[in-house]
């Protein structure tokens, strides 16, 4: 039998082979930006998280050489870098005696959560940085049990290093300033926060070399994502989405779910599955206790979760934005309860197999097929427009594949032009200008549509504004998720 130390590790050692066998077939547009940057050296500095093009330059540079394209070998740095999440977990619940048993459940049951699953297998910028995130926290856990000063400059470096991976760590960053505050002693608090100053620096060395010296230019880069489209605020839609989110951060919630269901119902035997485990869980609670030893750990962390989970509300429920909530809840289950085991195996149970039949298959399975061809027509015709339900994935892919950031025959859907303030008249004169021309036109804005945030959100209006004119199916793909075509735009005769 494995004892000691070796269970856990191997568990994670499981779940690291998990993610790389199962790769997301169903890439994100920023993924397939930031493969692209790096594969032509563009945009490699982005100010909401500065960092992850350049790391990703280093990593790829010697797959890229043996013939791995970008796009994959990121994915295997995110893989890793969640393996090595797990592993800091570990580490932390260790320093407070949780049992090996406990410790496998805990790391099963993060490994496993939607937002894990999702962003370990995808290139995106947000496994990275709750990596150094955890490293900050542990060393903040060393600095409670040793008082040495040197864990609060570790602290304070990992700290910084979240926030240059991603700015959403900076409360994160915000907790532990004031966990050492209320620690006893200046001298950690004043060197946690005079190291995160490297944070700072580092944006202004990036921002002179990179940029300019004009106060313009520096004010530009700083902004990043708020210098077009991107707000704070809150709505009633915002706030539904926002918690939706968070529990689809712990479980895939999805309308092609119901579509893979209705296509075949064998798909239903995981829910069910899943939904048995969950209520014999109910019959195993256990039991509470107020966390005594380690209550400044789960006071700060809280703190930490509510922090991220406001932002992530003022950001219309961006689920992007809670990769790290289920994380800590799960980090602070041992503490606020007792014989918890056969509770937590059942639930781990329950939240594996569904998040594996829901969330990591069907990601994996899904290709990209429909956007792939369109990107071929655009590159084979010089004559075509294409209408897209996301402009920017195909900027993307388009990028990605020629080097070329300035594609200008991919237009905005119908719905994205009234969601930016345009009106769709602008559109019916694109359309019109073209096939009086000649013009080749092609859509994918008439999916069967799974109910998800973008459709939500949308609503009907791709399908009535394209019922003014004759669409034709010339390509469709039956998938698990539901039928995808692609349409050809035409005048109505």
């Amino acid at each position: 039998m494995l004892s000691g130390h070796w269970l856990s590790r191997i568990s994670i050692v499981i779940i690291l082979c998990i993610y790389l066998l199962f790769p997301s077939g169903l890439s994100t547009t920023d993924a397939w930006y930031y493969a692209a940057s790096i594969k032509h050296c563009g945009e490699i500095f982005q100010p909401h998280h500065l960092l992850y093009n350049s790391l990703g330059l280093v990593f790829s540079w010697l797959p890229s050489i043996a013939g791995i394209d970008i796009l994959s070998s990121m994915k295997v740095l995110n893989a890793l870098f969640a393996f090595f999440v797990l592993l800091v977990i570990q580490q932390i619940l260790y320093k407070f005696g949780i049992s090996e048993r406990q410790i496998v459940l805990i790391s099963c049951l993060t490994g496993f959560s939607f937002s894990m699953l999702r962003f370990a297998t995808e290139n995106e910028t947000y496994i990275v940085p709750l990596f150094f995130a955890l490293l900050a926290s542990l060393n903040w856990v060393n600095f409670m049990k040793e008082k040495k000063v040197r864990f609060s400059l570790h602290a304070g470096i990992y700290a910084s290093l979240a926030v240059l991976f991603h700015q959403i760590y900076i409360f994160w960053w915000t907790g532990l300033l004031i966990a050492f505050l209320f620690e006893k002693g200046r001298r950690a608090v004043l060197l946690y926060f005079v190291v995160s100053m490297m944070g700072p620096v580092v944006y202004l060395i990036v921002i002179l070399t990179t940029v300019g010296t004009g106060w313009h230019d520096m004010l530009y880069f700083i902004l990043g994502a708020f210098r077009g489209n991107a707000t704070l605020g809150i709505s009633l839609q915002g706030l539904f989405l926002s918690f939706i989110n968070l529990l689809r951060s712990f479980i895939q919630i999805h309308g092609y779910i119901y579509n893979m269901v209705k296509d075949n119902t064998l798909f239903a035997i995981p829910g069910i599955i899943s939904v048995t485990f969950v209520l014999l869980a109910f019959f195993k609670v256990p039991g509470r206790i107020r966390a005594n030893v380690s209550q400044k750990f789960c006071t700060i962390h809280i703190l930490i979760i509510v922090l991220q989970f406001i932002f992530a509300v003022l950001s219309f429920g961006n689920a992007e934005f809670m990769v790290m909530i289920p994380v800590l809840v799960i980090i602070l289950v041992p503490f606020y309860t007792i014989n918890n085991e056969k509770f937590l195996i059942r639930i781990a149970i329950a939240l594996v197999v569904w998040n594996i039949s829901y969330g990591l298959f069907p990601l994996h399975f899904r290709s990209q097929a429909p956007e792939q061809f369109l990107c071929e027509n655009v590159l084979e015709e010089k004559n075509i427009i294409i209408i897209a339900s996301d402009d920017n994935l195909l900027k993307s892919m388009l990028y990605y594949k020629t080097g070329d950031n300035n594609i200008k025959n991919i237009i905005k859907s119908p719905a994205s032009f009234d969601l930016r303030g345009c009106s769709q008249s602008i559109l019916e004169g694109v359309i019109d200008s073209a096939l009086s021309k000649g013009t080749k036109i092609l859509t994918n804005c008439m999916d069967e549509e799974a109910i998800s945030r973008q459709s939500i959100i949308e609503g009907n209006q791709n399908r009535t504004f394209f019922s003014n004119y004759e669409t034709i199916i010339i390509r469709s793909w039956d998938q698990s998720t539901g039928k995808r075509s692609i349409y050809q735009v035409k005048k109505k005769t």
